[in-house]
């Protein structure tokens, strides 16, 4: 499919798409830490020098995109903290570029490794340079990396310095790669997309289950409430195994760098790595809060700009986020 394809198929999905913020906040929890996992695994990967420096050329961006990228982001000043611009690309089968399904802004402090991250839904109705207000993840599919970084750097008012981009596809191979991870359920079903049998009690899970268990939704009484919570959990889980042998790091980051792209180099990645890896306990994270509405019946996510203010405030002064529930 191409771009403008991809557009439209999106504007014409309307109906299928969940009106309620706090639903579509749930939706997109997990994919948000899948990306910091990715950074994580890149980061620490880089300890091993010898092997590094090949994992750094294969995540690099083509020359030409990257170029556009250095003249959009801002290099970091010395000692400052640093903000990373996630994209998470959500590719179907049948499409050639994908969605920028996730964006989230990382900011990490080496300083006193504190980490925040804040996730902008990708319906958010902001203005795109030569497209006027559209919905922010329309603009990878103008403009690629390059118009992303430029329309999110200027909608919150905060420097990019470096930019991530992961598909997550990459999920299903980390959980199989990590050798699976022991997870409760109080119950079991059948997911007939993905093929798999969720199995109820204390089970050894791989990949395609546990996709299957922190995509579901309809299964739980609770809904989102219930999806997040098993988010967390499995989330939290998959981030110690990942990180509980160093000698596992660089096939890990093997499996990350297919899927993955980003303008750091080898001693960014390390730097950036560190510092995450000390941070994610206290990890702050949160959603830009707005609410839902349907223009020229296109629906978008319409930012409360008093929240969003309030959020990068804390972020700048190192405050925790104020809690906004899902």
């Amino acid at each position: 499919m191409t771009r403008d394809q991809i557009i439209y198929q999106d504007r014409r999905n309307i109906g299928r798409r969940r009106r309620n913020n706090k639903k579509n906040r749930a939706r997109h929890f997990f994919k948000w830490l899948a990306l910091t996992i990715a950074v994580v695994i890149l980061g620490l990967a880089a300890y091993s020098f010898f092997w590094a420096k090949s994992l750094e050329n294969k995540v690099q961006f083509k020359p030409k995109i990257a170029k556009k990228i250095d003249r959009a982001v801002t290099k970091p000043k010395a000692a400052a903290p640093i903000n990373i611009l996630l994209a998470g690309v959500d590719r179907r089968p049948n499409q050639k570029y994908g969605r920028a399904d996730t964006i989230a802004l990382l900011r990490i402090d080496p300083k006193d490794k504190s980490a925040y991250l804040l996730s902008i839904p990708r319906d958010t109705r902001v203005p795109i340079k030569g497209h006027g207000l559209d919905k922010i993840n329309h603009s990878w599919a103008f403009g690629g990396a390059p118009l992303l970084i430029k329309t999110v750097r200027n909608f919150i008012n905060l420097p990019v310095n470096y930019f991530f981009q992961v598909d997550f596809v990459s999920f299903e191979k980390v959980v199989n790669a990590i050798g699976g991870v022991d997870f409760y359920l109080d119950r079991g079903w059948n997911d007939g997309e993905l093929g798999v049998d969720v199995r109820s009690g204390n089970h050894h899970r791989m990949g395609k289950e546990a996709l299957a268990i922190v995509r579901a939704r309809h299964q739980f009484a609770g809904g989102d409430f219930d999806r997040i919570k098993n988010q967390q959990r499995f989330l939290t889980t998959v981030m110690k195994e990942s990180l509980s042998s160093y000698s596992q790091v660089p096939r890990l980051a093997n499996i990350m760098a297919e899927d993955s792209r980003t303008n750091m180099d080898l001693n960014t990645m390390i730097t950036l790595g560190r510092s995450f890896a000390g941070a994610q306990d206290n990890l702050q994270m949160q959603t830009l809060p707005g609410k839902g509405k349907t223009i020229h019946k296109v629906w978008y996510m319409i930012p409360d700009q008093a929240g969003k203010a309030a959020l990068l405030s804390a972020m700048v002064n190192k405050k925790p986020f104020v809690p906004a529930g899902f």
